[in-house]
Formats: C-alpha cells, structure tokens, sequence
C-alpha cells in the first residue's frame, strides 16, 4: 500500500466504523426503551444532531493528531537535513541524482567551486569540471552507471586556474531499489596528500634500507619464508635475492643446532606469546661461516590483515674484532700496571681514590679496599700544606700540565716513606692520574750520607758533643718523622746520662737521667748492660718497664726500643733510644737505619773523648 494513502485510509475506516455503531446501537436502544412511534420520530431528529456533532468532534480529534504528528516528524525531518548537511560540510561531502542530467546539492556544487546556477549539469559539464587527465577514467566509470548499472567508484583531480594544492574528488554512485541514480562527491584531497606523503615515506625508507650496508633488512610471511631481501642482507649472508625469496629464515641464516628453538619461538609470537627481544647472536652465512649481529624483531600486519614479521640485523663483525683486540690490549695493560714496581692510582672528581694497583699495598701498607674512597691527603698529608697546596691547585685548574715531586707517604704502620709523586689532570674528567714511586732506601742514603757529612763537618770544627749529637737525633727524626729519638752515654759509673733527646718532655728526661745500665731496667738500661738490640713494643705490659711506665705513658710514650753502640773494642759507648706514640715494633729497614746512625754516634764521642784526654 502506498504511504500517502495510509492517513486517509484509516480516517475513512474508523468514520465507517464510528457510523455503523452510532446508527445500529440507536436505534437498538430507541426501540428497546421507546414504545411511542412519535415519541420515537422526535428522537431519531435529535439523534441525527448529536451523530452529526460526535462524528465532527470525532474527525476534528484524528485530523488534529494526525496534524500534529505530520509537524512533528516535518521537524524531525529538517533537524535530520540540517545535522546530514552539516555531517557533509564537515566530512567535505555532497550529494547528486541523475535524471536526465545531474542535479547537484548545493554542497556538491561548493565542493566543485560552483555556484548555485549549476545545480544541473550534464556529464559533459561534470568532464569539463575535472582535470584533463582524469577524464576519460570518470566517462568511463559514468557510462558504467548509466547504461550498465553498475556501482561506480573514481577518483578524480578538479581542474583548477589557479595555481594551488591540487583538490581531489571521489565520485560515488549506484542504482537503488526504486531505479533511481544516486550518488555522492567527496573532498579526499587530506587523505590523497597523506598516502603521498606515506609513499614518499615508504620510498625514502626503503631507499634506505637498500642503500645502508651494514643495515640488513628481511622480511618474513607467517610461514617464515622470505617476502623482503635488501643488498646489505646479501653482503652479511652472502644469499642474492632470487636466493633468498621464499626459502625459509631457519634455512638460510640460523645454525642448526638453533633451528627449532627460532621457528618455535616465532609460531609462538604470531599467537599472541612474547616477542623476540632483541640481542647480539650468532647466525650463518651461504658459506657456512658464522657472523654476529644485532638482531632486532617487529611483527606487523599488510594489507591484507595477514603478519609478517621484518628483522633488522646489523654486522658485529668489526666491532667484536676491536672488542677482541681491546680486551687483549686491556689484558696487557692491567698486567703490566698490576706487575709495576711503581703504585697507579686515579682520583674521582672530589680526589678520592677510584683506581689503585697492587704496588699501592705494597708501598703504603693498606689494603686496595680499606684505600679506595679515601682522599689522597690522608696518605700524603703534605699535599694539603703550604706549597705542595698551591702547586696542586695549580694543577688542578689547568696552570700545570703535570706535576713531579718528592713527598712523605705514610704507611699502614705508621712510617713516613719517602716517594716520588707524579701527577697529571684528565681535562675531559676533571680528575688527578698518577704514580707513586719508593724512593725511601735512596732518600734514606742520601741524608745519611749528609748526616755522616755533617758529623764529619762539626767535629773537625771542634763543635761540643752535644750539639753534635742534638744534630744526629734530629736528622734521624727527619728521615722517620714518627720516632722520638734519644742518645744516652754510659759514664763511668755505669749509668746512663742523656747526650740528646730535643723532642722528649722535660719531665721524662729528667725521669730517665742516670738510670742504672742493669738488665731488666728499661730499655736503653738493659741494651746498654746486655750490649743487645732491646724492644718493648707495649710499655704497659713489658716488666723491663715496671717502675717507669706511669712516667712514659704520661709523657705520650707507648712503645720504645734501644741500640747499643760501641767503642773499636766492642764496649758500649751509650744507647739510642726510639720512642714511638703508640704501641708498634720497628721494622728491619727501621733498625737498619739507626744502626748506621749509631755508627755515627760512637764515632762522635770516641772523638770526642780522644780530644778531651
């Protein structure tokens, strides 16, 4: 049934209806109640109003719903156009009819740059609209419509006087179930500039993919044959393409005994498991060499919705070479810094001890781990004083290239060693690169041979004893700046008198004079009595020290140990006496040392004596 017809239809059924009832139902009534037949004349008069006033309050009622409802969807209808025509503006899109010529929506013609005079056209007119070299593609795909019925689908450029951004057209078309040709124009000139640029885009990165050697690029169906080979794929792996395409990745570049764990690994990703991380690996060249790469991995999707899964390796080659020869390098070097005489160390930026080799505990007596963090101050306190200060700050700032010195390195145990200090600034790190370098037995010679001089010197000039023997103790103090030195003479009465003792207290020199020269009576008194070297390296525990510990431990002195030195005839002259501030033993090199200052001490009062008598 025809919609226009529907409204009146059911109208006229209900009137029907309504009268059927109204006439019947009456007239039933008036016979049923009414006995009087003009009674009932008058009421069939009255009757007939009240139908004809039911039935027009009746039609009054369904042609005002009916107008409502016809108002209502009239504004549906054109809130319905205006949200479609605003939906086409904002998605560059029109509308058209062909009947006998096209009849364009005012939003199609804008689209065309065309005013509303336009409204109809001919497919000559619409040709004439486009771009010379999209025309015979759109006659075509017309002539389709048209006569074939077929849907049409074309792109088309807008011919345009102006030099511009080219706009593009799509046409669309069909016949729908009434016969009627419609169709649609829309602006994709974005979408038409967007897949430009993604080509350009593609074309540029596979120019680089072909052009880089040492990128190679595959690519791989679901099946793991290959789809993509570029030239760097073919100098890694030694394949030419037509090698390569469609053989499988396990069959051309992973070592067998990989195989199945690689077409395992790949099956499970494509199902939805964990990708394949990228990682330096092994795989095999045509020839059966293997090369290692960096082998990264990406699944993605074609057109066609289908994986595939692209490998980007890059040749290792040259770069596991010079790891190679950088390890056999830095081998050779940490053996020889770790085999060097001399202690290497490098501070961090706050001259704390980052780098040490073995030679540092060897020198300075502290173990590698206990040093590192420490300042190098700690160890060389003289760096951080006066001269040697500005020096390094000097160093530091760039004034200096390079600094060499001599200083004083004090050991684990408390020693002052003499060592030579080299030291150079990395500008790019900001931080201190050096060597230690013992000097202390050279040093040690050195100043013994200027003490042996100066002895020398001060007894051919007559000087007193004392003063010779001050001079003795304080050049030995000088060499081992932690001892406290003194010369005690035997006297006749076999007891000990202090010849020189400049850095002991008052009070203790005055303990300790004319202490008896008897065994067991500290140490200097046993040395002096038993004519043997003598140590106490704890003074609160050691019974030779019984009646004078209170006195030396008031005075700062924890330990201490006595030499004897003699006349040519092997009888005792006195004693040296080497005091230390804490509890310690001298080392062989330490008495070593005092010995040679011995010699030098009976040298001066065997003189001395032979020029009194």
């Amino acid at each position: 049934m025809r919609p226009d017809l529907q409204g009146p239809l059911r109208l006229a059924g209900v009137y029907i209806l309504f009268s059927a009832l109204w006439i019947f139902g009456s007239d039933y009534l008036l016979h049923a109640w009414v006995m009087d037949s003009e009674r009932v004349a008058e009421l069939q008069t009255g009757k007939g109003l009240l139908f004809i006033l039911l039935s027009s309050g009746l039609i009054f009622l369904l042609s005002r719903r009916d107008r409502q409802a016809q108002r209502q969807l009239l504004e549906k209808l054109t809130h319905n156009s205006r949200v479609l025509q605003q939906a086409q503006r904002n998605a560059g899109l029109g509308s058209w009819e062909y009947r006998d010529g096209f009849h364009w929506s005012e939003e199609a013609l804008s689209l065309f740059g065309r005013n509303l005079d336009n409204q109809q056209g001919s497919v000559e007119q619409l040709l004439s609209w486009l771009h010379p070299a999209e025309r015979s593609a759109v006659q075509r795909a017309l002539h389709a419509l048209l006569e074939g019925r077929s849907a049409m689908t074309v792109s088309a450029r807008l011919l345009q006087s102006q030099p511009q951004q080219t706009t593009w057209l799509m046409l669309r078309g069909e016949v729908d179930e009434y016969g009627r040709i419609l169709g649609t124009v829309q602006n994709i000139s974005t979408q038409k500039r967007d897949e430009s640029a993604l080509r350009e885009s593609e074309q540029r990165f596979r120019q680089l993919f072909e052009q880089t050697p040492r990128i190679a690029v595959q690519g791989y169906d679901r099946e793991r044959r290959v789809i993509y080979w570029n030239q760097a794929s073919t100098q890694l792996y030694g394949y030419a393409v037509h090698e390569a395409i469609g053989r499988r990745l396990e069959e051309l570049i992973v070592p067998l005994p990989a195989r199945s764990k690689v077409a395992s690994a790949i099956n499970l990703w494509q199902v939805g498991g964990p990708p394949i991380p990228a990682a330096e690996v092994q795989l095999q060249r045509k020839d059966g060499s293997l090369v290692w790469v960096y082998s990264s991995h990406l699944m993605l999707r074609n057109s066609l919705d289908q994986l595939e899964l692209y490998c980007v390796d890059i040749d290792l080659t040259e770069q596991k070479k010079m790891d190679s020869e950088l390890q056999v390098s830095e081998s050779r070097y940490r053996s020889l810094v770790e085999h060097l005489g001399d202690a290497i160390f490098i501070t961090d930026a706050d001259d704390k001890l980052s780098f040490l080799n073995p030679a540092w505990a060897q020198i300075s007596g502290y173990p590698i781990h206990e040093s590192l963090g420490s300042p190098l101050q700690r160890f060389m306190p003289e760096l951080g004083q006066g001269t040697l200060r500005q020096r390094l700050e000097e160093l530091r700032s760039g004034k200096l290239n390079s600094l060499r010195l001599e200083c004083q390195l004090l050991t684990h145990k408390g020693e002052a060693r003499q060592v030579e200090l080299q030291l150079n600034l990395s500008k790019l790190e900001h931080t201190l690169h050096g060597s230690l370098h013992d000097v202390h037995e050279r040093y040690q010679t050195q100043h013994l041979q200027q003490a042996r001089n100066a002895v020398l010197d001060e007894l051919l000039g007559l000087h007193p004893l004392c003063n010779i023997l001050s001079g003795i103790t304080r050049r030995l103090e000088s060499l081992q700046p932690q001892m406290r030195v003194s010369i005690m003479l035997l006297d006749e009465h076999q007891r000990l008198r202090i010849g020189a003792a400049p850095s002991l207290p008052d009070a203790y020199c005055q303990a300790i004079e004319g202490v008896e020269a008897a065994m067991e009576v500290g140490s200097c008194g046993h040395a002096a009595a038993s004519g043997e070297l003598v140590i106490a390296e704890d003074l609160s525990q050691h019974p030779y020290w019984r009646d004078y510990q209170h006195v030396a431990l008031a005075a700062g002195l924890h330990a201490c140990w006595s030499l004897p030195f003699k006349d040519d005839n092997g009888q005792v002259l006195g004693t040296f006496g080497i005091y230390y501030p804490q509890p310690t033993r001298p080392s062989a090199a330490d008495i070593a040392l005092v010995t040679e200052f011995t010699r030098l001490a009976g040298l001066a009062v065997q003189f001395s004596a032979t020029r009194v008598s």
